[in-house]
């Protein structure tokens, strides 16, 4: 019963936005597809924020989540329920810090056992990456024919164990994000994330302006 409340909660505060209309279907899919992955590839530099809801067969957390990322340093704030205050997620590619709220660091070489083993909480921090932005992991193996929809958008997939369903996308300036995302593994753990803010930057990190808020658009 927490499980299922927790989701729903999930899905009532994102209920609400209305579907921003998008152009026709593209000719060929997959040459789009292609290109898309070039595209969002190139994507290293963004911060966002939303709301993640995960859940087992026992229980379920319902947290605020900031996440900023410079080329390979990112910075990940997790908000939790009363008793989990905030948990800080410092990295790089050398590795992962975590700050908890009551002053003590950890470090680890990966965010996903690090985060579970001090928060009890299993988020796939290393695939969602990609994700997020609409793409496969491609440090992960058993990935199965992705399947897109009619603008050649990544839609579905199945890897590593993981369902991923990209459920909604949504228009950042020239790019279509994802700002919805559905997962679950074979062990029965769910992960919904709802994006409510994509920004993303050029350069060194420098704000491209043209950005801001996620405006969002349904997969038909």
């Amino acid at each position: 019963m927490k499980r299922l409340l927790g989701l729903c909660l999930l899905l009532a505060g994102c209920a609400s936005t209305p579907p921003t209309p998008i152009s026709a279907p593209v000719a060929s899919p997959e040459l789009t597809w292609q290109s898309r992955q070039v595209q969002l590839g190139a994507l290293q530099s963004w911060q966002l924020s939303g709301r993640v809801s995960v859940a087992n067969d026992d229980e379920a957390w319902q947290l605020n989540v900031t996440w900023q990322q410079q080329a390979d340093n990112y910075e990940i704030q997790i908000t939790g329920p009363f008793g989990m205050g905030k948990v800080r997620l410092q990295g790089s590619k050398d590795g992962v810090f975590l700050y908890d709220s009551d002053g003590h660091t950890y470090y680890a070489q990966e965010p996903d056992s690090l985060l579970l083993e001090h928060t009890g909480i299993f988020m796939p921090i290393t695939s969602l990456y990609y994700w997020i932005r609409g793409l496969p992991d491609p440090a992960t193996g058993g990935i199965q024919i992705p399947q897109l929809d009619a603008w050649g958008r990544l839609v579905r997939l199945r890897q590593d164990g993981w369902s991923v369903d990209l459920k909604r996308y949504a228009r950042v300036d020239r790019l279509q994000l994802p700002d919805k995302l559905f997962i679950r593994n074979d062990q029965g753990i769910e992960v919904r994330v709802v994006i409510d803010k994509w920004n993303i930057y050029q350069g060194r990190g420098a704000r491209d302006e043209g950005q801001g808020s996620a405006k969002p658009v349904y997969i038909n």
